[in-house]
């Protein structure tokens, strides 16, 4: 089985993921190869990737003429690397591809995950209508298509995407040693990884710790975007900016902090929370998306209302020591069960597979049923 894996943009969790994916799909003995189709602006997202595995398109922003690099980069890998799987990441990628593959009677069989839905972002309702049009017309270009959480597949099927054509394979991460909780101090660590952006609710964390500099300590990991460059938050009082940070200074900062916060406005997913998890640290999240599938409330974090300050600050300020470590344990439980890398990889083995085999609709009674 040859897999090809295509990108328009791998900033952040869709880098995560594809870099985990292709490092143990290479792995495995069962995978004859492995190779991506990538944006050279974000190629130090995918560490684990040879460079004889990468072809790489120029794409120093978002553009028609960046996006008329990646289909002419995409046929040409197809017709070196030959693939009998093609698996498409995120939505310009995925539009991109099956718009110039839905002809061909030859073309490889394809898979795709949005990775979050365009439509669910916020935006105009025409742009969010618009969105699902293309999306539902879409996904009979595609052998199947992977939900990475059971929310995404009831809002596929709630634009129209036919129940058959969906398959939930929930997100996973390779382990890693869970690290003990970190000893109390007089200000509580916490930590925010993501982009600065208005989904990821940055804002909503900053206005939740108005005046609380005294009894919290923030660390920031990621940027914002201006000017088509990265940006690092200002550093205030009870804040540090750490910029963007590799996966082991991550593992790191999450270590070191009682309590990671995803404040999203909308989430398909929430891989930080799973990497919070997995290293034994308490999860505060808002009620969006994904992020019930992943935390589980009152258990292995909190879920607070979305968009909301005053409930976020609350929920900090109501928590003990003792109530974050319990929470911790109960998320190292609750990765080890439902979110190692093994199993997902595995699962979507099975999707590429049906697909390569069958070259039609994946049924939905393929579904794996993991999600909580």
């Amino acid at each position: 089985m040859r897999i090809l894996h295509i990108a328009e943009s791998v900033k952040g969790g869709c880098g995560t993921y594809i870099n985990q994916l292709a490092r143990t799909q290479l792995a495995d003995p069962t995978i004859e190869a492995v190779h991506a189709v990538l944006p050279d602006a974000h190629v130090e997202q995918i560490p684990d990737l040879p460079p004889s595995n990468r072809t790489l398109f120029a794409s120093p922003r978002r553009s028609a003429k960046s996006l008329a690099s990646l289909w002419s980069f995409t046929t040409a890998a197809i017709q070196a690397f030959k693939p009998d799987c093609i698996h498409l990441h995120s939505t310009f990628a995925g539009a991109i591809v099956r718009s110039g593959l839905r002809l061909r009677t030859d073309r490889p069989a394809m898979i795709y995950c949005a990775h979050g839905w365009s439509f669910d972002m916020e935006g105009s309702a025409a742009r969010r209508r618009i969105m699902a049009l293309t999306e539902q017309a879409l996904s009979h270009c595609c052998e199947g298509i992977v939900a990475i959480s059971e929310h995404e597949r009831r809002r596929g099927e709630a634009i129209g995407i036919a129940r058959k054509r969906l398959v939930t394979v929930l997100n996973g991460i390779e382990d890693v040693p869970a690290i003990s909780f970190p000893q109390s101090s007089p200000k509580r660590r916490i930590l925010f990884v993501g982009r600065l952006d208005r989904q990821k609710g940055f804002d909503i964390l900053e206005a939740a710790l108005q005046g609380l500099s005294h009894q919290f300590d923030l660390r920031v990991i990621g940027t914002s975007v201006v000017n088509q460059q990265n940006c690092v938050a200002p550093s205030h009082p009870g804040m540090t900016s750490l910029g963007w940070c590799d996966q082991s200074r991550i593992r790191e900062e999450m270590a070191a902090a009682e309590c990671v916060i995803v404040p999203s406005r909308w989430e398909g997913f929430g891989l930080v929370a799973v990497e919070a998890m997995r290293t034994g640290r308490a999860v505060i999240a808002s009620r969006v998306g994904g992020l019930p599938e992943v935390v589980e409330d009152n258990v292995t974090g909190w879920l607070v209302e979305p968009n909301n300050p005053h409930a976020l600050q609350e929920k900090l300020l109501g928590l003990s020591a003792e109530q974050l470590a319990q929470a911790g344990a109960a998320g190292r439980q609750r990765f080890e069960n439902l979110f190692r890398l093994e199993r997902m990889a595995g699962e979507l083995k099975k999707v590429y597979r049906q697909a390569i085999a069958m070259r039609s609709p994946i049924s939905h009674a393929f579904n794996l049923g993991v999600a909580a």
